[in-house]
């Protein structure tokens, strides 16, 4: 979703040719293709794929669109399996109405119900705590300790954890949460912070663009334990205005500069 306008195949290609390591891919990616010849381009071109983004969305206003919701998220986990992605995303739904406490509730029971299917076809669930600006649209559970709670009291062997900077770089205590469960992480997610912020999901920046200390971020994850491939997900508006060529290029930049700190800090001993 950094480069939206791209098809996938050149969006294979080019990250292929530039030495990336993975792809995440948004369900939206294969739409055109299929799922099927999604993952054989991945596979063709020697990637893996990193997450597919997103299941949840937990919190439905009746039975129907429960049901509903846990058909999409079923397909979902078996997008995912064929894709060999691996995590599969999952951003937990906001508030049908102003009961959080009843929308936390089926946010854990829904994850629970989700688990055993995930389970049943090796897909790992990541869940992803969001910025609070969110929780009205997209998530109740808007911090790292949430996420944590959430994922260690279902203590499922097929859920982890999604770290998405932009999400948690505000929180003082992240570093802390995330070493309550370093096992449990299994994608992570880089941008910047820019402002103003125009729209709350689609104001993002490229990395080294805004505020963010992604250099440490990205040192406290290695540090944790991840050895994954780090996504860069910068969803916004401005970047989508521009050629999916200079986005992408302007992507690779950021993860560049990011490199080139971690090597000299390496260096530095």
């Amino acid at each position: 979703m950094t480069v939206p306008s791209m098809a996938l195949p050149e969006l294979v290609d080019r990250s292929s040719a530039a030495g990336l390591g993975g792809i995440g891919l948004w369900s939206s990616s294969w739409e055109t293709l299929g799922v099927d010849e999604a993952a054989r381009l991945v596979r063709t071109a020697g990637l893996r794929v990193s997450s597919v983004c997103r299941a949840g969305m937990f919190p439905a206003r009746d039975d129907a669109a429960r049901e509903a919701g846990r058909s999409d998220n079923h397909l979902l986990v078996e997008a995912a399996r064929v894709l060999d992605a691996e995590a599969l995303v999952v951003v937990c739904g906001a508030a049908v109405g102003t009961d959080l406490t009843r929308a936390r509730r089926e946010v854990a029971e829904g994850l629970a119900g989700l688990a055993d299917h995930a389970r049943a076809h090796g897909v790992r669930l990541a869940v992803e705590p969001m910025h609070p600006m969110m929780i009205a649209d997209r998530s109740v559970v808007t911090s790292l300790r949430e996420a944590v709670d959430l994922v260690e009291t279902l203590d499922h062997p097929a859920v982890g954890l999604a770290l998405d900077a932009y999400h948690v770089w505000w929180d003082a205590y992240w570093r802390e949460e995330l070493a309550r469960a370093p096992h449990r992480l299994l994608a992570v997610q880089v941008s910047d912070w820019v402002t103003p912020v125009v729209h709350q999901l689609r104001s993002r920046g490229m990395p080294g663009e805004g505020v963010v200390d992604l250099d440490g971020f990205l040192q406290t994850v290695t540090g944790s334990g991840f050895d994954g491939v780090v996504e860069v997900e910068v969803l916004s508006d401005a970047w989508d205005a521009r050629p999916a060529d200079v986005a992408f290029a302007a992507a690779l930049a950021g993860v560049d500069a990011l490199g080139a700190l971690a090597g000299a800090r390496a260096e530095d001993g």
